[in-house]
């Protein structure tokens, strides 16, 4: 699997503040590796609340709605490391790594073919 690029630190907030102005609403599935655990769904193909990186708290999270109008899921991640993310969409699919301070890595992946459908109808 091809490494995505790294994200400079000093662009997280703006990065994610904007991919929560482009994407809301589009299917996410968070998945977390760790070498403790294995490899754990945590959400798949839930609807995107928001993602953001609070500098203050130092932490990444991501938002999840519920498709029955449940309040918001919230996944977070203390102090990270590291953001690998694609800076251009493949297809239909966009995803960026997140590696946490213990070395575990949370993969976001956003499924953006209801929002192509929604541009071409």
């Amino acid at each position: 699997m091809k490494q995505r690029p790294d994200l400079p630190r000093e662009e997280w907030r703006q990065f994610f503040d904007a991919m929560t102005r482009d994407y809301e609403g589009v299917d996410v599935t968070v998945e977390v590796v760790s070498g403790e655990l294995g490899d754990l769904v945590e959400a798949e193909r839930s609807p995107l609340a928001y993602l953001e990186y609070d500098p203050k708290d130092d932490q990444f999270a991501v938002g999840l709605e519920d498709r029955e109008g449940d309040p918001v899921t919230r996944h977070a991640i203390d102090h990270p490391q590291q953001i690998m993310a694609d800076t251009v969409q493949h297809g239909t699919v966009r995803a960026f790594d997140v590696i946490d301070a213990e070395g575990g890595q949370t993969i976001v992946t956003l499924y953006l073919s209801r929002l192509a459908e929604g541009a071409s109808a």
